[in-house]
């Protein structure tokens, strides 16, 4: 967080911005961040007796258990640096967003955005030029699509079948405000993130 205000001081910054919880397995946190924020207020829940799921997982988990009473689907977790680490965690995060599939969940990265588009809507993306755009792709997740269509965008699929190992649709270029996408399999919607 001291970073998008190089301006303030950076422990007033963490201050401010502290978490409510850190919740996982506890291997990759430094002690003196986590002595930190324990100093703080906030609530340490250490899950490193479960080495099945990932960190992000365990947070997921917490976040829609403690929303009890709500429509999951109505929930939207911003999930911030998920990309453009490891391989192998980037992979874990895209599995956490197709595992809890019927809650919105966003991974954001310095120069990406990407979420799942379930196959059981009719899915209308409002792009916001000002900050997103103008790449994009739709990728197959799970299984392969036998027919995707979009509108909006410079190379709209029409009925396309999509699979790894065959057509992706990467490197596409939005061209209206609002894009639709249909399809009969999960897709993986990225799109760039402008430089601010």
């Amino acid at each position: 967080m001291p970073l998008f205000f190089p301006q303030e001081d950076a422990s007033d910054v963490r201050r401010r911005y502290k978490p409510d919880v850190i919740k996982g397995d506890m291997d990759s946190i430094r002690r003196e961040v986590l002595e930190f924020y324990a100093s703080l207020g906030t609530e340490i829940v250490d899950k490193s007796h479960d080495q099945d799921t990932t960190d992000l997982h365990k947070c997921v988990t917490y976040i829609r258990d403690s929303a009890s009473g709500l429509d999951k689907s109505n929930l939207c977790i911003l999930v911030v640096g998920a990309l453009g680490g490891r391989f192998d965690h980037e992979m874990g995060n895209l599995n956490v967003i197709c595992r809890f599939s019927y809650m919105r969940i966003v991974l954001l990265s310095n120069d990406s955005l990407i979420h799942l588009l379930p196959r059981t809507y009719c899915h209308e993306i409002h792009i916001q030029t000002s900050v997103e755009g103008p790449h994009c792709g739709l990728i197959p997740i799970g299984t392969p699509s036998k027919s995707s269509t979009t509108t909006g965008l410079q190379w709209d699929l029409n009925n396309t079948a999509m699979e790894f190992g065959g057509l992706v649709s990467t490197s596409n270029i939005v061209k209206e405000e609002k894009v639709t996408v249909q399809s009969d399999c999960d897709l993986l919607w990225t799109i760039s993130i402008k430089k601010l």
